[in-house]
């Protein structure tokens, strides 16, 4: 499936070229294939963490993985039933991507089985969205549009994913996680943080058959190859027999 859907976007790309609508009036087929592999996904982590080495572990992944299937539910599902919502989708979509991380950073952070309490790191990840938050009702800062509430709910996801790559690369200082799960989780949020990277390049969208327009497309076609990688590797990381 993930073969059927870079071939499909490459396709696009070699038919329409760097042209923004042309691709997107071409791409349906896969906003259905990116989310049956969410759900894949989804699907898949639920059925690995019944192997889990702990019941409150595979608890917090499998409510992770919830999120980023309602995250890509907003990219793929609305964009097909609503099409001139992209905004809207696109900023759904991140907000849940936004409660992904928070799983994962409230996973990651924990040491030891009891330990089920949000720790120092969340508390400090809610100024900058206090923040932000203020500024939008506000209404003084910044204007509350959708698209502005878009740039800071991709401001604030930024934050969260930046957050949580660096506790994953410390992950292996808490003593919770065997080596092996430590290894996957280190290398799944780097990966992840790849694809994240990808995404902000995709979205750096220009003039139809400019440069920048053709970097955006061609970053596009290579996220998916980080993101279910990535997504892999965090699902493995906890059965007891990695």
């Amino acid at each position: 499936m993930l073969l059927v859907t870079t071939g499909k976007d490459w396709f696009d790309f070699y038919r329409c070229g760097a042209v923004d609508q042309c691709l997107m009036d071409a791409g349906v087929l896969q906003l259905y294939t990116k989310f049956a592999i969410s759900f894949l996904l989804t699907v898949l982590a639920f059925i690995v963490t019944r192997d889990s080495f702990s019941k409150l572990d595979a608890k917090i992944l499998r409510i992770a993985f919830i999120f980023s299937l309602l995250a890509d539910s907003c990219f793929n599902i609305i964009k097909i039933a609503a099409p001139d919502e992209r905004a809207l989708s696109n900023t759904l979509g991140i907000a849940f991507f936004i409660m992904f991380q928070v799983g994962l950073i409230h996973r990651h952070t924990r040491k030891s089985e009891t330990d089920d309490k949000p720790g120092k790191v969340h508390k400090f990840l809610l100024i900058p969205v206090a923040g932000f938050a203020a500024s939008l009702l506000g209404g003084k800062v910044i204007e509350p549009t959708l698209g502005n509430v878009m740039l800071v709910v991709v401001a604030v996801y930024a934050i969260f994913l930046i957050t949580s790559l660096v506790v994953a690369l410390f992950v292996s200082r808490n003593s919770y996680f065997p080596a092996a799960s430590a290894r996957l989780i280190r290398w799944g949020m780097v990966v992840f943080f790849i694809g994240d990277a990808l995404v902000g390049l995709a979205l750096m969208t220009g003039e139809d058959h400019s440069t920048l327009q053709a970097v955006a497309e061609v970053a596009n076609n290579f996220v998916w190859w980080a993101y279910v990688p990535a997504q892999l590797m965090l699902i493995a990381s906890c059965r007891k027999s990695v």
